[in-house]
């Protein structure tokens, strides 16, 4: 008798989780892992892209800057695009390099955010 309970129970059960898999499935009650998970953060700005990451830079790094840097499509190194701008951004004094890329068709530009330090 006591076995037969426990059968029955157990069969209960069993066949209540298979229905509820089944109708999950079908009519998705439950929230899936992907409509839980935290969206992905939206991309930053590399290094010296904005000026809240300008670049640390003495003046031999500030000329391997100017010379070393190279478009993101085409790996040409760009040349410099009119004069540096000097900007204030947080109490700080910038230096805005200007770049294009000479070979690129839509004439790519590039900005570089630098902090010059004396040293």
């Amino acid at each position: 008798m006591i076995v037969g309970t426990v059968v029955g129970t157990v069969l209960i059960v069993a066949i209540t989780v298979a229905i509820g898999v089944y109708a999950d499935k079908k009519l998705h009650l439950a929230p899936r892992a992907e409509e839980l998970a935290t969206p992905p953060k939206p991309r930053g700005h590399a290094v010296g892209e904005a000026p809240a990451t300008a670049i640390r830079a003495g003046a031999a790094q500030l000329a391997n800057l100017r010379a070393g840097q190279r478009c993101k499509e085409c790996r040409t190194v760009l040349v410099a695009a009119g004069v540096d701008e000097e900007i204030r951004y947080a109490e700080r004094t910038l230096i805005v390099l200007h770049f294009s890329c000479p070979r690129c068709a839509d004439v790519r530009r590039r900005s570089l955010y630098v902090e010059p330090i004396s040293g």
